[in-house]
Order: structure tokens, then sequence, then C-alpha cells
């Protein structure tokens, strides 16, 4: 990690790419992730044409060495950690992920919006609000793993789940879940399952 919090391989990739670490820092730092900036959020940015290329090929890189997602609706927690269980569960650092899901609550895109060490990562709900607005989402779903192997949210976990819920519930974007993976072999919890969440409220017309 660097001394701000970012993840060091991403902002190493991208200090390389663009030799400046300042440019770096507010690539990953982008809402969203820098993995899906079009050129003219590039040219906003203030990056020459020559960084701008760098970045867009590092873009096409990264999006054929990332698993696909299935582009389905994810209708419990059970299939939530289906999905992330795989790929979250042998990690030895925590990664919070959001997933992004339309108004049917198929999944259209994720934003790994933090990563730390092995007993905790710190992430805001702004960070998280800033993403799935950007993406377009109607609702949302966090996912994260313990590297410590038990699954059972954190008081930290809660609160973070409360936080973000009613922030998200201000703009109009549902919370649907949060869900731990625990190491391998240690199963996952969903806090809406544990009644640690409330459901998000039935929009009127």
């Amino acid at each position: 990690m660097t001394p701000d919090g970012l993840s060091h391989p991403e902002y190493e990739l991208l200090h390389a790419a663009l030799g400046n670490g300042l440019l770096a820092r507010s690539l990953a730092r982008a809402p969203g992730g820098w993995r899906d900036l079009t050129e003219a959020e590039l040219v906003h940015m203030k990056l020459s044409a020559r960084r701008r290329r760098a970045v867009l090929a590092l873009q096409v890189l990264a999006k054929r060495s990332y698993p696909e997602l299935p582009r389905h609706v994810l209708s419990c927690s059970r299939e939530v950690a289906a999905v992330y269980g795989a790929r979250l569960a042998g990690l030895m650092h925590e990664v919070v992920v959001a997933v992004a899901l339309n108004g049917r609550s198929a999944i259209i895109g994720e934003v790994q919006v933090a990563e730390g060490g092995a007993h905790g990562a710190c992430v805001t709900p702004a960070d998280i609000l800033r993403s799935m607005i950007r993406m377009g989402a109607s609702a949302f779903i966090l996912v994260h793993n313990h590297p410590s192997g038990c699954p059972v949210p954190s008081q930290e976990d809660v609160a973070l789940t409360v936080c973000v819920a009613r922030a998200g519930a201000a703009v109009g974007l549902d919370l649907v879940d949060h869900v731990v993976i625990g190491a391998r072999g240690g199963g996952f919890a969903s806090l809406f399952d544990l009644g640690l969440m409330e459901p998000p409220k039935e929009k009127t017309a």
C-alpha cells in the first residue's frame, strides 16, 4: 500500500506507465476505478496524448486478464458467495468489492473499492457510492473477504454496512446485501441473512 492507502500493485503499474506519481494517484483514486475511464475523461484529467494511449493500452490488458463476470441475476447470498468465493477466499489480504446491479438485480459490473492487509481495508461510503453512481447502478452489493478464515461480520463491518445503506438510500441506491467470504473452507456470512441490516424500502411509483 502507498502512504495514502492506494493498492500498491495498481499504483506501481500506473506510475511505471505514466512516469508521474501524482497522476498515478489521481487515476487510481478515480471514482469507478481507472480501468473504465474514457479518453474524454483522461483529457479532462489533463493527460498528454502519450499518457492517454498508455492508460488505454493498460485498460485493454487488464480487461483481458480479469475474470469475466456472469451476467445473471443474483437472487440470494449463496449465489453471491458462489461467484466471489473462488476469487476472494484464497487471498491473504482483505479486498472490498462493490457489485453494481441493474433494476432486475443482474450484475452490470464491479469495482474493487479497497485493498488492505490481513486485518482490514480502509474504505468510506463515498468511495463506494461514487463508483456505483458512475456505473449507473440501480442497486449494489458489497463483498469482502476475511483472510483470518472466520466470515462472522465484525463490528466495523456492521457499522460500515449501516452507514453505506443509509447514504445509498439518500441518493436512491439500495444496498441489497453485504457478503463476507471466509478463507478457504471458512464459508460465508450475509449481513442481510443475519438480520444485521434493514431490507431496502420499496420504491413507490
